[in-house]
């Protein structure tokens, strides 16, 4: 079956070669867990491969995002300026109008670019703006649905805690996307160690066991180590 590589070292040997086409994965974990760096490194394969991608942010401010990733020598600029992938900064304030708009402007900007690599950061931000279940549910099915549709292969971004019950903010997404990855900032004692689970991925025999990780140039999964060293 044809994969998207993710470009996460250590994540294609976990799910088959990728993720299958066309799918919406949920990226959900706590504080400094590494969500956005995860995503940027999704969009960045992508590119030197020549598909294009787009992040929408309603966190951070284009400038802010850039700055953090500056320290993992991707030259996002460059890639902006070759139109391989854009950054768009969307205010919280806008959110609102975005979904009562049938996310138009997110759609819009998906078919200027031809982009088949799709971050939205995050989806909890959405979420805060629909009061109803059953309208969160039907508001994020309607952008899902668009954007496999369209052939884009997306990362929603969701805040979690630590050692989560749920793992969006209202406990829908997990049920209603293709695959869940949990990012994890572990302490024992004295001693933090992030690590990742694939929770969920339709139509993959995917490693279900939690891995540690490191964060150099980007993010390295190490699938064949324990977690603080254990065996």
């Amino acid at each position: 079956m044809e994969r998207v590589t993710t470009g996460i070292p250590g994540l294609d040997s976990m799910t088959e070669g990728g993720f299958k086409p066309n799918s919406n994965i949920l990226v959900t974990g706590g504080v400094g867990t590494g969500k956005s760096t995860f995503c940027m490194q999704y969009l960045i394969e992508g590119a030197s491969n020549g598909q294009k991608g787009i992040y929408v942010t309603f966190e951070e401010e284009t400038h802010t995002l850039k700055d953090n990733m500056s320290r993992y020598n991707w030259n996002i600029d460059a890639l902006e300026e070759k139109k391989l992938i854009r950054i768009i900064h969307l205010a919280p304030k806008d959110v609102m109008q975005v979904v009562k708009s049938g996310y138009g402007e997110i759609i819009n900007l998906v078919k200027d670019l031809d982009a088949t690599r799709v971050v939205i950061d995050s989806v909890s931000s959405i979420e805060l703006m629909i009061e109803d279940d059953f309208r969160k549910r039907e508001s994020m099915l309607h952008l899902m649905t668009w954007l496999r549709k369209n052939g884009c292969t997306s990362l929603l971004v969701s805040e979690a805690e630590q050692h989560p019950s749920k793992y969006s903010r209202h406990g829908i997404v997990e049920f209603i996307v293709d695959g869940v990855i949990v990012l994890y900032n572990l302490r024992r004692q004295m001693v933090r160690q992030r690590a990742l689970e694939i929770l969920k991925m339709r139509g993959t025999n995917h490693m279900s066991r939690i891995v540690p990780f490191i964060i150099s140039n980007g993010i390295e999964l190490l699938p064949r180590q324990k977690l603080f060293g254990d065996f």
